[in-house]
C-alpha cells in the first residue's frame, strides 16, 4: 500500500498520493479544503477516493511530515 507493487500502480501508492498532498499543503488547511484542492487537480483516469486520501494523510502523519495546529488545521511539519 505504501509503495507500488505488482497489484498496485505507482499512481495509487500512498507515498505517491502523499507527495501530491504535500504539493497542495502550502499553509495551514482544513482536511476538507485540502481534499477539495487535491480533488480538483486529479486526472480522471487515476481518481483517488477519500478513503485513499485519508490513508495517505495518516501515513504522512505517522512519518511526521504533517501535523495538526492548535486550531485543528493540517500543516507541514517544521523540520529543524
Amino acid at each position: 500500500m505504501l509503495l507500488p507493487t505488482k497489484g498496485l500502480s505507482s499512481e495509487r501508492a500512498l507515498l505517491t498520493i502523499g507527495s501530491e498532498i504535500l504539493v497542495h499543503l502550502r499553509g495551514p488547511m482544513s482536511v476538507s479544503a485540502l481534499w477539495d484542492a487535491f480533488n480538483r487537480r486529479q486526472r480522471s483516469s487515476a481518481r483517488v477516493t477519500f478513503d485513499w486520501f485519508s490513508l495517505a494523510l495518516a501515513a504522512l502523519f505517522a512519518l511526521k511530515l504533517i501535523d495538526v495546529t492548535e486550531h485543528g488545521y493540517l500543516r507541514r511539519s517544521i523540520v529543524s
